[in-house]
């Protein structure tokens, strides 16, 4: 059952036969619903599909930071910042050839943006967790070291994440991330980037990928 907004002249909300009407960032929208297709799928659709949950497997875990990362990046477009972002990732961090497609994960990117990325950034263990590293030296501009540092390991092992989104700033220039001591010397990524504190706009992200030492 459909519902009128603003009387008979306003958008509705709900199914009316095969067409559905909803919101999408304040405006009014219709759509008629997908007919099921009795073709088999092509090896194109399979290979969609597939990107499409490599995709989603990465970033639904990190939803928030996604959001936050391509905030801006989004403005204007006709997509969610997350839409954006799942875009980017299946087109870019997906390898292989269907069907052996796999998540590349040098190529993702956690956030996009006009801010100066991380220079350098480097990441080794230490007896009290994870030592992640970026090079300050080029800084001219003081207002830089202010920038909010944002870092999300992925741990292979466990297929987990552990973030940090405060209390880090970009002129610290270096930050020990604690990690459980199951953990510690284990294959993982880690993901960098800068945000203005005192607007939404971010950099692009680094990738470092800390191998198992074990």
């Amino acid at each position: 059952m459909a519902t009128f907004k603003n009387g008979l002249n306003g958008g509705f909300s709900g199914k009316v036969g095969n067409v559905i009407g909803y919101q999408w960032r304040g405006i009014n929208v219709m759509r008629s619903l997908p007919k099921k297709s009795t073709k088999p799928r092509s090896e194109k659709q399979l290979a969609n599909e597939m990107r499409m949950k490599l995709a989603m497997s990465f970033l639904s875990p990190i939803t928030g930071a996604i959001r936050a990362g391509y905030q801006e990046a989004a403005e204007g477009l006709p997509m969610t910042p997350f839409n954006m972002a799942l875009s980017y990732h299946k087109k870019n961090a997906i390898g292989g050839e269907y069907p052996n497609l796999f998540f590349d994960y040098t190529k993702a990117k956690i956030s996009a943006g006009p801010l100066p990325p991380a220079e350098s950034p480097t990441a080794i263990w230490t007896d009290d967790g994870l030592l992640i590293s970026w090079d300050t030296s080029s800084l001219k501009d003081n207002l830089l070291d202010d920038h909010n540092a944002i870092i999300l390991l992925r741990f292979i092992k466990i297929d987990n994440w552990d973030i940090r989104t405060s209390g880090i700033t970009r002129g610290m220039g270096r930050y020990l991330f604690p990690v459980p001591a199951s953990l510690v010397g284990t294959d993982l990524h880690v993901y960098l980037t800068f945000n203005d504190p005192l607007s939404i706009t971010m950099s692009d992200s680094r990738h470092i990928h800390v191998p198992s030492a074990m």
